[in-house]
């Protein structure tokens, strides 16, 4: 794996990072981006990743985040970065989720508007949420995450 930088930590890869740390919850989210090699090989990936991260840290939460979608635009003029295609991986990213350890967020039904599309006010280059909007997800991450394992919000 290759080295990344990470605020205030350095250049670590991410096995030193998992290796130097414990962590109580660990949020996945690899993007669209990785729509255009193939299904199989993404999932393969994931459930990698997944089994890696398990690994190095036994006791963790993960919580595997749905890929957003994009708007109507961007989806009906691609054959690669469509809502079909980011429907399918993410009925495949749920699958994973055991409710137990591994928890399955999709936060599209904040975003989309009444045809499952990305709101196209919500974005600028059809694909791509406002930064606007980062702080809504936030805040709806954490309380979607507690309210999964049943923590209390302080």
């Amino acid at each position: 794996m290759s080295n990344s930088r990470v605020p205030k930590v350095g250049n670590v890869t991410l096995s030193q990072l998992l290796t130097n740390k414990k962590y109580d919850k660990i949020y996945i989210m690899l993007g669209v981006n990785e729509m255009g090699y193939r299904f199989d090989k993404i999932i393969e990936k994931y459930k990698e990743l997944l089994s890696f991260i398990k690994q190095k840290q036994p006791d963790t939460t993960i919580f595997l985040q749905a890929n957003l979608h994009v708007t109507g635009e961007r989806s009906n003029s691609d054959d690669t970065f469509n809502n079909h295609s980011i429907n399918k991986l993410n009925k495949a990213l749920s699958k994973m989720a055991d409710n137990k350890k591994i928890y399955y967020l999709d936060v599209n039904p904040i975003f989309d508007d009444e045809n499952g599309n990305l709101s196209a006010d919500k974005s600028e280059d059809n694909t791509h949420l406002y930064a606007k909007y980062y702080e809504v997800w936030g805040k709806w991450i954490v309380s979607q995450s507690a309210s999964l394992t049943k923590e209390e919000l302080h």
